[in-house]
């Protein structure tokens, strides 16, 4: 009976086992039964939404996530898609706008390099035999190629038939034979001059000219980057003339940029000047439409430089002085920097101040300046102390020639030996004390002058004798002319002399050792020159300053060599040739010995090096250049400095990274853009 029982209950289960399954197959049965009823495998949009009524909280909430999260995906696969076959690409337009501290005077190549903002122009409009790159590599420009004789005196060149000038006009090579004749004439005083004495330049054909030179000069390619100056528009110019031709402000060129306008105020200073791209440009034509230059009198202050380019008012700023970098940088702003060959140093002009021909004085002055402080405070640090002008680089180059430790000891035994040491307050009564007195001689003189312009009877009237009596009721009521004299000799002293400083120098003659550096009124200049003057009152000298305007500097001051010690910067750009700087030959204007430094052994040292073809012989004559200079002390040589150029983040395409000179930041102008188009790239 139990095993029956057992039986049927197995056949009971088998039953209920295909009962469950029965409906799962019937099931199916039915879906594909309506699927042919309604005619459609995909529910509509409308059952979609009705899906949440038939679901739980848990469900809806699953469901809400998992679509976030594909469609977040899908976003991210459709950004990744785009970063990856969409790029943007640089297109024409844009209006570049530049700040700049100083004004134009000769956008001429052959008269630009003795002020920047004449250069920056320049190199814009004019085009050279040879450019830089924007990798600093010395390429072809208006030459498409050229051939160096075996003896290194004979330069050829073929140059390009696809070139022309902004005024439609062929260029030649009566274009380059126009311009080196044009530096190389004395009436017409170009700078430039000495760096192509002696050269006979030559038309072989239109399209080829020869350079001879009477020795070999290595660095010879370098200083054809001189822009090109179109011989059509200049041929009638009497050469001295050429200065005064309204060429010089609204030029011609074959450069990347041509000249549109330029905008004065009511005392003619050009504020505005503007070039737009020259679209017959035969290398890359420009993406830039417009590059406009705005003028500025200073960096600083209400209406200046720095708040322009704050303000967005302009595009970019020329250069960034170190002390004010904090005041440029913005999140929008970009600051390019840029390794710069140029040395700062104290000239010592021993032809106008008799002082400096003492050594121990100029040996003193080295002691007494504290590079690694100049460095540190005037430019934040960023640059390099150096002890000649052979800069890190060139030839000859030591880092250890030449190196003075700052010792104020030194400085001060050094000067002991015939200067003698005086109080402030000694030194104060003394100069006091010599004022009056000249005061008192010429009042005398003045007595002397009234007295015997009265020897005749003057007559009178009632009122005059009123006004004189008048005069003197309220002269004596207050000072006498004595005591006024007085007073104001004290706030002359006040404004003359220093606080801090402590003690001067007399010789035995009773002469004050007093020197005074002159400097371009510019924030780095007249930081550097402050820190210098306290640094030598240290050490008893009395130190006067004097501030020259950028626009003034080269008529007032180089012109005539007027200064007893100049601090300034030149830019030795990619030749190391010291000659230009260094060689007696350069003493005037526009030479640039700005200390009027004559010694025939450099002479003849600086000659070798430059016809010399030896490496080996160039490295030896530069190292025993600097000796004798370092020997001699004719300068103290500070720092050589970076160039930073700033410019807002609406500017790409800028890739220079090392220059000569402050124009050499457009080396690769024609690749600047600020408009840009989207385009797939598969």
């Amino acid at each position: 009976m139990f095993s029956s029982l057992k039986d049927q209950f197995k056949k009971y289960w088998e039953k209920i086992k295909r009962s469950q399954i029965r409906p799962i197959r019937t099931h199916h049965h039915d879906v594909a039964l309506l699927r042919r009823a309604h005619g459609r495998s995909l529910p509509k949009p409308k059952q979609i939404l009705q899906v949440g009524k038939f679901l739980d909280e848990k469900e809806r909430k699953l469901i809400l996530v998992s679509l976030l999260v594909f469609f977040v995906g899908l976003i991210w696969i459709g950004s990744e898609f785009v970063v990856q076959h969409r790029v943007q690409m640089p297109v024409s337009g844009g209006r570049y706008v530049e700040a700049v501290v100083g004004t134009p005077q000769f956008i001429n190549p052959i008269f630009s390099s003795t002020n920047d903002v004449d250069s920056d122009i320049s190199r814009l409009v004019f085009s050279g035999l040879m450019r830089y790159d924007e990798k600093h590599r010395l390429v072809s420009d208006l030459s498409a190629k050229y051939d160096v004789s075996e003896d290194k005196k004979v330069y050829t060149f073929e140059l390009r038939q696809d070139v022309f000038w902004h005024d439609g006009e062929p260029f030649t090579a009566r274009d380059i034979l126009f311009t080196f004749e044009a530096i190389q004439n004395q009436l017409v005083g170009s700078p430039l001059q000495v760096s192509f004495q002696g050269i006979d330049v030559s038309a072989l054909d239109d399209y080829t000219v020869q350079f001879v030179l009477p020795e070999p000069f290595s660095p010879f390619l370098s200083s054809l980057t001189v822009g090109i100056i179109p011989e059509h528009l200049w041929f009638n110019v009497p050469p001295e003339q050429m200065r005064l031709n309204s060429f010089n402000l609204q030029p011609i060129g074959s450069g990347p940029f041509k000249f549109k306008k330029l905008t004065k105020n009511e005392t003619g200073y050009i504020y505005d000047y503007e070039l737009e791209i020259f679209e017959e440009y035969y290398r890359q034509v420009p993406f830039l439409k417009e590059f406009v230059f705005q003028f500025f009198s200073e960096y600083e202050g209400h209406g200046g430089a720095i708040d322009a380019f704050r303000e967005k008012k302009v595009t970019s700023l020329n250069f960034v002085p170190s002390a004010l970098r904090d005041r440029v940088e913005r999140k929008y702003t970009q600051l390019h920097i840029m390794e710069l060959p140029q040395y700062t140093a104290l000239f010592f002009n021993e032809s106008k101040q008799d002082l400096l021909e003492d050594k121990d004085i100029r040996e003193a002055l080295s002691y007494a300046t504290d590079k690694q402080r100049v460095l540190k405070e005037v430019l934040r640090s960023e640059g390099y102390i150096i002890n000649s002008p052979i800069l890190p680089g060139f030839p000859g180059y030591d880092p250890e020639l030449g190196k003075v430790n700052y010792s104020f000891e030194k400085a001060n035994e050094l000067l002991d030996k015939d200067w003698e040491r005086v109080g402030a307050e000694e030194y104060r009564s003394a100069r006091k004390e010599k004022l009056l007195k000249e005061w008192d001689e010429n009042q005398a003189k003045i007595l002397e002058e009234q007295a015997a312009s009265t020897d005749g009877v003057v007559e009178v009237g009632a009122e005059e004798i009123g006004e004189v009596i008048a005069e003197e009721i309220a002269e004596e009521a207050t000072s006498t002319p004595r005591e006024l004299a007085e007073k104001e000799i004290d706030e002359l002293l006040d404004g003359e002399l220093q606080e801090a400083q402590l003690f001067y120098r007399e010789d035995d003659d009773g002469n004050i050792l007093e020197l005074t550096i002159t400097t371009v009124e510019n924030e780095e200049y007249k930081k550097a020159a402050e820190l210098i003057a306290g640094l030598w009152q240290n050490i008893g000298i009395k130190t006067v300053l004097e501030f020259v305007e950028p626009r003034d500097f080269s008529r007032k001051v180089l012109k005539d060599r007027d200064y007893d010690i100049l601090l300034y910067g030149e830019i030795v750009g990619n030749d190391p040739d010291p000659f230009p700087y260094w060689h007696s030959s350069q003493v005037d204007y526009p030479g640039l010995n700005l200390g009027g430094y004559i010694n025939r052994n450099v002479d003849a040292l600086i000659e070798k090096a430059r016809e010399s073809t030896d490496d080996a012989e160039v490295i030896e004559s530069y190292k025993k250049f600097q000796e004798i200079l370092i020997a001699e002390v004719p300068a103290v040589f500070l720092y050589m400095p970076t160039y930073t150029y700033a410019t807002t983040d609406e500017v790409f395409g800028i890739d220079v990274v090392r220059i000569s000179h402050p124009s050499d930041r457009f080396a690769d102008v024609v690749t600047w853009y600020m408009k840009t188009r989207g385009k797939w790239n598969f």
